[in-house]
């Protein structure tokens, strides 16, 4: 690994592309996303399919690891390093192509569980993609609205997930309502049947609300609600969307 020397001026080009990469708008631009943490580096490095450009080290950083010897090694000044470690790791930082991600016909039917997302909270999109890997979704939809799920807080709050869970790009969640594609939705909002005594399609495409926002009001087909705990907390999207899998998989096995 070729490792360069000190870097220490804002002004730089490379260290401007990096700073780009904290944002959703810059991680689309470059096709490239941040990725910290020591267990997740580690992860990351030992991945084929995941191609790694450069790796970011503090200022006097001791080599404990084996990284790739095709990535190029900077080591930032601390201020330029701490702007870049926003999680405070004080590890190195890898920067790594982003995959691409293919866009899906909505007016085609559902084939095994697809979720539908317009999740812009990268913390709430991350804890949902976590979930959707372990229950072995078959895609995750990403409405237009939803956050880029290579931002540094989504690949932090999935613990990796993001790199191996299917994603697809949709529409927007104003183009839902076209007919051809409202038509294989079922909304999981807090009217409807309860997903506790209800049969499950196999085939299903599930629509999660976003924080605040909720559920678009469509000509559903079919609506699908969980039944409150406690009507004193509130379930988010990211718990509700969760606990739907779960009764899912109840009925469905991988």
């Amino acid at each position: 690994m070729t490792r360069l020397r000190l870097l220490s001026s804002r002004q730089n080009i490379r260290f401007k592309r990096w700073v780009t990469l904290l944002n959703s708008e810059g991680v689309k631009t470059h096709q490239q996303c941040l990725v910290s943490g020591t267990t997740l580096r580690k992860e990351i490095t030992q991945r084929a399919e995941t191609t790694i450009c450069e790796i970011l080290f503090p200022p006097s950083y001791e080599m404990r690891e084996d990284l790739p010897s095709h990535a190029t090694g900077v080591t930032l000044a601390k201020t330029l390093f701490d702007e870049l470690d926003i999680f405070g790791t004080k590890e190195p930082l890898v920067v790594c192509t982003t995959p691409s991600i293919p866009s899906f016909d909505l007016t085609q039917p559902p084939r095994g569980m697809e979720i539908l997302c317009p999740i812009g909270d990268p913390g709430n999109l991350g804890a949902l993609l976590r979930s959707c890997r372990a229950f072995d979704v078959r895609t995750v939809i990403l409405l237009r609205e939803a956050v880029h799920p290579f931002h540094p807080k989504v690949i932090r709050a999935s613990s990796g997930a993001v790199f191996v869970q299917p994603l697809s790009q949709g529409c927007s969640i104003s183009e839902l309502s076209q007919p051809d594609i409202v038509k294989w939705i079922i909304p999981l909002d807090m009217q409807g049947d309860d997903i506790a005594t209800l049969s499950w399609p196999q085939h299903i495409r599930l629509l999660i609300g976003e924080e605040g926002m909720g559920i678009p009001s469509l000509p559903y087909s079919q609506r699908f609600s969980i039944s409150q705990i406690h009507p004193s907390i509130p379930l988010n999207a990211t718990v509700a969307s969760s606990i739907a899998l779960h009764a899912y998989r109840q009925q469905h096995s991988r």
